[in-house]
């Protein structure tokens, strides 16, 4: 008889994505997440001793299309589930938004996501070098171990875009899943694509 071999592990677990099959039906007839006003970055965050015309430009990046959004926030219980291993949508790195005039959106609702910004204020804004380019998307990314918790990435960030893990003590941002975002892999509605530059 021949041997075969289990195929290599890859993305989610069969466990949590029934975990989240089970959690997506909550999910769907929770209130989405307030927009809040982006914070004013002031230049006397720039810590680092270099400016923005400096830092590296992003090769990827993640776009939402509000017109297919139908606020289910699976997009935030898989980033929640793939970085934090918990069921928890105010850990994701990617914000489902109210948008009552429906501004922008089909719905009142629409996915917000991290712009990966060439002249990056949370990454020039942290003293302890926990911001750092991941060499493969050029994404901004934060090393939880560098990590001490300031909050001035947070404070950096104009549109709201870093998260804070009370629990952990520290703070996180997109980091495009290294290249292959969750959230893109399974949104029902296809509303959000991850762009690459050649």
């Amino acid at each position: 008889m021949e041997e075969t071999s289990l195929p290599e592990k890859t993305g989610i677990s069969r466990r949590k994505m029934l975990g989240f099959l089970g959690v997506q039906v909550v999910a769907g007839t929770l209130a989405t997440a307030a927009i809040a006003a982006p914070k004013n970055f002031k230049p006397e965050h720039y810590n680092r001793g270099i400016t923005p015309d400096q830092l590296p430009g992003t090769r990827a990046w993640l776009v939402s299309d509000p017109t297919t959004c139908v606020g289910c926030r699976t997009c935030e219980i898989v980033c929640s589930l793939g970085h934090d291993d918990a069921c928890q949508p105010s850990l994701a790195r990617i914000h489902t938004i109210y948008d009552p005039q429906h501004t922008l959106a089909k719905l009142a609702v629409m996915p917000d996501v991290c712009r990966q910004c060439n002249m990056a204020d949370c990454y020039l804004a942290c003293e302890y070098d926990a911001l750092i380019l991941d060499p493969k998307t050029g994404a901004r990314i934060i090393d939880p171990a560098k990590c001490e918790g300031c909050g001035e990435c947070f404070a950096a960030c104009p549109y709201d875009m870093i998260i804070e893990n009370e629990e952990r003590g520290i703070f996180s941002k997109c980091d495009l899943c290294g290249g292959d975002p969750q959230c893109v892999k399974y949104c029902p509605a296809d509303a959000l694509k991850f762009i690459e530059l050649g």
